[in-house]
């Protein structure tokens, strides 16, 4: 066995930094949750190169004692915790005392800082973790810290960052959640020179997610307060009809802590449970607030992971909150969007109805369920007059002498469901396979134009043979979304939504790297979070593959000129947040992540459930369809074509033993 030893501190420093620091973002967390315990109400955070190069976080908090300075880098230094007590109630973002130490061993750091009680402030250097200036200097009141040529002397660890781009989406990410979660800080974070985003620091948790996630999201979102006990939920969850592909957007924060909870995750799902479609995830930004004794966060290196000593009451808490929101939120939705109510207006007497409109009501509308109680600020509720009017009886009198026209009862004269003789229904033949190819569109034979009692004579020169008629006749459609076609075996039903999903990727699919894509006469603007435009921005070769040409349009937008020609333009919006949540999930190969692409642009292109189509349309596509064997499955696997036979049918309705 090899000798023991002990490691020497610089070699210990550099193992440790590994488990706080993992790239550019894990920096920025580390200096900001500083900054935010030092009482800074302003936080600026700039960087280059996506932080690998530049890394600046400057605040206005209370800054460090010059005699505090050289202490503060070194291992387990802290000013939060002083006794084991102290471990079992933390009330700061930061605690551990490694931050610096590990920042420092790893790269080239300036920190400048001064305290109110002091005219002038302090400079240290440090590179690697040895020292290399210190001094007195001019500066404001708090703390700026800058990081330069971060893993300059560990090759290894330089070696797995990613492109500038993606290292910048993370950083923006951090900043995003803490900014979101001290909404009464100002934050500003400037990328490569250019501002990205800004908060305005009023306290307003709304605000925050408004300069940071867009203002078509923050517009849209339910919000949420109640008190269970002493566990206090607050907040904003979207309404099910806004989702994302992936739970990049699920945002909780334990005591103004950003975290990670698949406890929290699961009572968010469930109370969306029978809302969703399958492979959608809510969107929600949740504060928990309990007492620190009841949460531990000293589970993590990075303090993004949390325990909590109940998790059946936090669940609990979490579940019925969101639920609860979500009903007022159904029912509200169901108020604004009812049809219009009619009533005759009391001078009205000519039988012309007026149409009277719900109008909002500015008022508070409290709901309560199970201790929950929370507030929307508007409520969709008919005026008292709206009311009494709709409450009278709807009559009509003739256009002439109204006031003389008696009003009386008609009892309707009740006559027997006959349907007339039609005329018997030619039989028609199945064509052989080989000619349905050659022929594939095939004019369906001509209705009668009247329905006579009896079946008009065969004119004379009326061939003998029957003319043929297709393979397959649809017979009908079933809530405009099952397409119902038989043939002489039996019957098809067709998910024409999952059908035509599937005929559009493949095509997709052929014409890889060079989709048929529309310019657009007006470019489109399309606001996404932050994070979802970064991921945008990172993958503009593969947009570009997909169908788009989208650049930049600075403060979490983007500009399309471009769009995929299948792709109605009130749809682009929404296929960009969920192409963005997808590269981000995504960590396999890029044509992987472009047949994801594929999928998503096809999926929202194929006609809807509940479209009403044309006859002749549903006859062609029948056809199309079961000509092709390869349209089976929907690109995400669901069928999209099933049979039942004759023989099943006579059987189902015992015709046969």
């Amino acid at each position: 066995m090899p000798q023991i030893f002990q490691m020497p501190p610089q070699m210990a420093n550099l193992i440790a930094a590994g488990e706080v620091v993992e790239r550019p973002g894990s920096v920025v967390k580390e200096l900001v949750e500083n900054a935010v315990d030092a009482g800074a109400r302003h936080i600026t955070v700039e960087i280059k190169h996506g932080g690998v190069t530049y890394l600046r976080v400057t605040d206005d908090g209370k800054g460090i004692l010059p005699e505090d300075v050289r202490t503060a880098f070194l291992r387990h230094a802290t000013s939060k915790v002083r006794t084991e007590r102290d471990l079992e109630a933390i009330g700061t973002l930061g605690f551990r005392g490694e931050a610096l130490a590990a920042i420092s061993s790893v790269a080239r750091v300036d920190l400048f800082t001064r305290t109110a009680d002091n005219t002038e402030g302090v400079q240290i250097t440090i590179e690697g973790g040895q020292e290399t200036g210190y001094g007195e200097t001019g500066c404001p009141v708090g703390t700026t810290v800058v990081i330069r040529d971060l893993f300059f002397n560990v090759p290894a660890r330089a070696k797995f960052l990613k492109k500038d781009v993606t290292e910048g989406g993370y950083v923006e990410n951090i900043v995003t959640q803490i900014a979101v979660s001290q909404p009464q800080v100002a934050f500003k974070l400037i990328k490569d020179g250019r501002e990205s985003f800004s908060t305005p620091g009023d306290g307003k948790m709304l605000s925050a997610i408004y300069a940071t996630g867009g203002k078509d999201l923050a517009g849209r979102m339910l919000s949420l307060l109640s008190n269970q006990g002493d566990i206090r939920v607050s907040g904003y969850v979207a309404p099910p009809e806004i989702t994302r592909a992936t739970r990049a957007q699920q945002n909780f924060y334990i005591n103004g802590r950003w975290v990670r909870s698949k406890l929290l995750t699961a009572a968010l799902e469930e109370a969306y449970k029978g809302r969703l479609m399958t492979g959608r995830y809510p969107v929600c930004w949740l504060q928990l607030n309990v007492h620190p004794s009841a949460v531990d966060v000293n589970v993590h290196p990075a303090k993004l992971e949390v325990k909590f000593s109940r998790e059946k009451e936090v669940f609990s808490a979490v579940y019925h909150s969101v639920v609860a929101v979500l009903e007022s939120g159904d029912e509200l939705s169901r108020l604004k969007n009812a049809p219009q109510r009619t009533a005759p207006r009391e001078d009205n007497l000519t039988g012309q109805q007026q149409t009277l409109e719900l109008k909002p009501q500015p008022q508070t509308v409290p709901v309560e369920r199970q201790g929950v109680t929370f507030t929307h600020k508007e409520s969709f509720a008919p005026t008292q007059k709206a009311v009494a009017q709709s409450k009278a009886p709807v009559y009509q009198t003739g256009p002439e002498k109204p006031q003389e026209a008696p009003v009386r009862l008609v009892k309707p004269e009740l006559k027997p469901l006959v349907q007339p003789s039609r005329p018997a229904m030619p039989p028609y033949t199945v064509k052989p396979a080989e000619k349905a190819e050659e022929k594939p569109a095939v004019k369906l034979p001509d209705l009668p134009a009247k329905i006579q009692e009896k079946p008009a004579e065969k004119p004379a020169e009326a061939p003998e043979k029957p003319a043929e008629k297709p393979a397959v006749r649809v017979l009908g459609e079933a809530f405009h979304t099952y397409l119902i076609a038989e043939d002489k075996d039996g019957l098809w039903l067709i998910d024409k939504h999952a059908a035509h999903e599937k005929m559009l990727f493949d095509k997709l699919k052929q014409g890889l790297g060079d989709q048929a894509s529309q310019l657009l006469l007006t470019p489109q603007t399309v606001t996404l979070s932050q994070v979802e435009k970064a991921a945008c921005l990172e993958h503009l070769d593969l947009l570009a593959k997909a169908g788009f040409a989208v650049e930049d349009f600075g403060r979490g937008a983007l500009l399309v000129r471009e769009a995929p020609m299948y792709l109605a333009p009130e749809d682009i919006s929404f296929v960009l947040s969920d192409l963005a949540g997808r590269i981000q999930a995504h960590r396999g190969a890029d044509n992987e992540l472009l047949e994801e692409l594929l999928k998503s642009v096809a999926c929202k292109a194929a006609v809807k459930a509940g479209m009403v189509t044309d006859t002749a349309e549903l006859q062609k596509f029948a056809e199309t369809v079961l000509a092709d064997d390869t349209v089976r499955n929907c690109p995400h696997g669901r069928p999209c074509v099933t049979y039942v036979s004759r023989y099943q049918l006579e059987k189902l309705f015992k015709r046969i033993v």
